[in-house]
C-alpha cells in the first residue's frame, strides 16, 4: 500500500476569516498509478481521527485501508474539520455540523477533480462520522452510495453512560476528550486486548463541543437522511449505538436501496473486533454488488 498524507485548503467554502485544512491521507494499492477508479472516502467518529482506518500502534491486520486496497481501491481518509490535524477554529463556537460537512465535501472534490476522469465513490462513516457522511451525502450530491456503521437515528444507546448525562456535561464551546473509560463496553469486544484498548486511547482526539452537541440531538439528522437518493447500508454491531437495528432503514426512505448488515461478536469500533475481516468483505461486497 502507498500512502501520501496531504493537506487541503477549505478555507473557500468555511466563510471563517482564516486559513482552513483538512488533514488526509489517500492509500492506494501498490500496483495503482495515481487516477483510481473506485474510492472509498472515510470519516472516522467522535475522539478519533483518520487512524483509525489504518491505526499507528496496531499491525497491519487491523488495517481498513490495507485490507481495501488490496481489493484494489483507493481510500482517502480525512481528520474531520477541528479535530486530529485538521484546523481547529477559534473560537470553536463558529463552527456548524453544516459547515463540517461542506469542508468535507469540498476535500473530496479536491482529491477526485485532480484525477481528469470519473471515480466511483463510496462514502463510509462511523460513529459521528456516519451523522456526518449522512450530512454531506443530502446536502453534497458527489458520493454513489453511503454506508454507515456505528450510527443511530434511533434514540442511542451510549455504554455506561446515556445521552442526557452526556449533554449536561458539555461546555458551551471549546474542543473536549471523549469519556473513553465508561465507553469500553460499548466500544470493544471481550476478544480485544487491554493493550490494544490503552493504545486506542492514547492516540485519541479532542472533539469540537459542537459536534457533539450535534451528535447528541435526537433526530438530528433524520430529514437529512430521507434526503440521499443513492444506495445505503446501514451496519451495527451486535453490541452498538442503535437499540433497535431493525428500525435503522427505514430512516433513509429516498434511498433506492437501503441495507442492513449486523456484525457478529463486535462492538461499536468494529476495526478493532476478531470479525473485522468478514464485516470488510460483506462491506466490499456491497460496494460491488451496488456498482
Amino acid at each position: 500500500m502507498k500512502s501520501t498524507d496531504i493537506m487541503l485548503d477549505v478555507t473557500s467554502v468555511t466563510g471563517l476569516a482564516r486559513e482552513t485544512l483538512i488533514a488526509s491521507t489517500l492509500h492506494l494499492p501498490d500496483d495503482m498509478d495515481d487516477r483510481p477508479s473506485n474510492l472509498i472516502f472515510a470519516v472516522h467518529g467522535g475522539g478519533y481521527t483518520r487512524g483509525y482506518w489504518h491505526p499507528p500502534f496496531a499491525d497491519e491486520s487491523y488495517s481498513f485501508a490495507h485490507w481495501f486496497t488490496d481489493q484494489g481501491k483507493a481510500v482517502l481518509a480525512i481528520d474531520m474539520l477541528g479535530m486530529g490535524e485538521s484546523t481547529r477554529p477559534e473560537p470553536e463556537s463558529d463552527l456548524s455540523g453544516a459547515m463540517i460537512a461542506a469542508a468535507h465535501a469540498e476535500a473530496l472534490r479536491q482529491i477526485v477533480s485532480q484525477w481528469g476522469r470519473p471515480v466511483d465513490v463510496t462514502g463510509v462513516g462511523h460513529s459521528m462520522g456516519g451523522m456526518m457522511i449522512i450530512a454531506q451525502a443530502a446536502a453534497h450530491r458527489q458520493m454513489n452510495r453511503v454506508a454507515v456503521l456505528g450510527w443511530a437515528n434511533e434514540p442511542m444507546i451510549l455504554g455506561d453512560t446515556d445521552v442526557a448525562s452526556l449533554l449536561d456535561g458539555l461546555s458551551s464551546s471549546g474542543y473536549i476528550a471523549t469519556p473513553r473509560e465508561p465507553m469500553r463496553r460499548l466500544f470493544y469486544a471481550d476478544d480485544v486486548s487491554l493493550a490494544l484498548i490503552e493504545a486506542d486511547e492514547a492516540h485519541g482526539s479532542t472533539t469540537p463541543v459542537t459536534l457533539g452537541r450535534e451528535a447528541l440531538t435526537p433526530g438530528i439528522v433524520h430529514a437529512a437522511a430521507a434526503l440521499i437518493a443513492v444506495p445505503v447500508l446501514v451496519v451495527q454491531s451486535a453490541v452498538d449505538t442503535s437499540p433497535a437495528p431493525e428500525k435503522e432503514p427505514a430512516y433513509f426512505s429516498g434511498s433506492p436501496s437501503v441495507e442492513l448488515q449486523i456484525v457478529e461478536a463486535a462492538a461499536h469500533c468494529q476495526n478493532f473486533a476478531g470479525t473485522r475481516t468478514a464485516h470488510w468483505a460483506r462491506l466490499n461486497d456491497w460496494i460491488e454488488s451496488r456498482s
